[in-house]
């Protein structure tokens, strides 16, 4: 059991929040997370996962700091965007009653697990919420915050009996593209930018004991995403300074200076889980229910947008167009044999560009593509080439190859970092293939650059920061190298 918080603590404190039900277990659950989290059986039958902060002894970037507030403010925060208006949740008492109010109004959006689909994409989000049962900002009962949840149902994909077989894993990634557009729909209530500590409640105080949050917030959210990704990128550049990492500091902050004007395209803040591709993060279910009719498998989705895009190679925006096609029969007489029904850990969360999440930066497959960019599409062959529902979320889409290299360097300059702070038994590989992202990244900036310098319309690179490809304009389906960026074809 964990030495920081042993049994008969958490057995008491969650007691006081439940006073009507008896604990009857509690488990700690295999997660490879900062945050730890415990199965809490109770007398009800439901069970119930406690989250706990890392050890006060864990070396932390900035930008993990205060990590059980910014779950507790982000699911109060979607909750109170699901039912446009505020909530007050109790800290430290059971605040299921609010809970009971959005199940309640919801009851017939919502079954917890059942994949249908929901034509509000905000109230189709709350099936795969955790519900906030108790809570404490403070260390007194527990010696560190906690949140107590009702989480969806659901185990992460190492936790799963069998692996995914090939079909499984492209409905697992269509769905999670899905929910990601799902999440990005959210936008933040004040137009700020910045992690949802700064955004949502800065007057909320920091359980960051040494007090450096980030360095340029400070505890405010900002209008420009400029800024905002300029203090996250400085955040992690000063968290390598405080351990001596050798890492190519003036490029990076040079590169910024010089390109960092194209993020003043981006002004809507919306809602980024940055880790919402991590294997470990996502929840999923396997189901043999027969299907109800109108419903139709992801497996069976994905395998029909599989040949449609077989047959459409080199027409992005038509096949995005026909993905969320809801009439017709579906082929298959059951429902899915998986489903992802929601995350973890929902911590890491900032208000951003959507592409600023992780998984652009990684090679996304072609499914989790289709699903981010066609969650409400419809079919409109009448339309021809008209702009496929997925794009409302992108701004300035001449400028995003040079963003999501920015962004990428980011990334793999947190990946580095966190090696030096947390090492353990691969950390060198990890450290190589971090370094291995930030360099190729730096290359293309420096082209990038060079070309800028020059006077010239920077060329659109071929490797994987080409996963949101510019709108084709009519009349160009010929021009070389266009074909292969509609297809979203990525290579590392």
């Amino acid at each position: 059991m964990d030495r920081f918080h042993p049994l008969e603590s958490m057995r008491s404190v969650i007691q006081n929040a439940l006073p009507n039900v008896t604990v009857e277990s509690i488990e700690p659950l295999p997660c490879c997370r900062l945050l730890r989290f415990f199965s809490v059986k109770i007398s009800d039958g439901r069970t119930l996962v406690l989250s706990l902060p890392p050890p006060s002894t864990m070396r932390l970037l900035r930008s993990e700091r205060d990590m059980s507030i910014s779950e507790t403010l982000i699911t109060k925060w979607i909750l109170e965007e699901v039912l446009e208006s505020p909530i007050e949740v109790e800290a430290s008492h059971g605040s299921i009653g609010i809970y009971q109010q959005a199940e309640s109004q919801l009851q017939e959006d919502k079954p917890r697990i059942r994949f249908e689909r929901i034509q509000d994409p905000k109230k189709d989000v709350i099936k795969f919420l955790p519900v906030l049962v108790a809570n404490s900002p403070s260390a007194i009962e527990l010696g560190s915050p906690f949140n107590l949840f009702e989480q969806p149902r659901g185990v992460s994909i190492s936790g799963l009996p069998t692996p995914l077989t090939i079909s499984e894993k492209k409905s697992v990634d269509l769905q999670r593209g899905q929910l990601v557009r799902r999440l990005s729909s959210f936008k933040s209530r004040n137009g700020l930018f910045g992690p949802v500590t700064a955004v949502i409640n800065p007057q909320l105080p920091s359980t960051d004991p040494s007090g450096r949050r980030l360095v340029v917030f400070t505890n405010r959210g900002t209008t420009s995403w400029r800024q905002a990704f300029h203090g996250l990128l400085e955040a992690v550049l000063r968290d390598a300074e405080d351990m001596a990492v050798t890492i190519s500091y003036e490029p990076i902050r040079g590169y910024f200076s010089r390109l960092g004007y194209v993020l003043d395209g981006v002004t809507t803040a919306r809602l980024v889980i940055l880790d919402a591709n991590d294997e470990s993060n996502i929840l999923l279910s396997r189901s043999t229910k027969p299907a109800e009719k109108g419903e139709e498998s992801p497996q069976s989705k994905t395998s029909q947008e599989t040949r449609r895009s077989g047959t459409e190679a080199g027409k992005p925006t038509r096949e995005l167009n026909q993905e969320g096609d809801e009439g017709g029969e579906p082929p298959d007489s059951q429902l899915p044999t998986i489903n992802v029904t929601g995350f973890r850990d929902w911590s890491n969360c900032v208000f951003a560009d959507p592409l600023f999440a992780e998984v652009f930066s990684r090679d996304p497959s072609p499914e989790f593509l289709r699903g981010f960019r066609g969650i409400n599409a419809s079919r409109t062959e009448d339309k021809g080439d008209s702009e496929s529902d997925g794009d409302d979320l992108i701004e300035d889409h001449e400028s995003v190859h040079i963003r999501l290299l920015l962004y990428e360097c980011y990334h793999a300059t947190v990946g580095v970092v966190k090696t030096f702070y947390r090492p353990g038994p691969s950390s060198s590989d990890r450290e190589i293939a971090a370094r291995r992202r930030l360099a190729a990244a730096l290359k293309r900036l420096q082209e990038v650059d060079e070309e800028e310098a020059a006077g010239k319309r920077p060329r659109r690179p071929s490797a994987n920061v080409d996963v949101w490809p510019v709108k084709k304009p009519k009349g160009d389906s010929d021009s070389p190298g266009r074909s292969a960026e509609g297809a979203g074809e990525n290579a590392v």
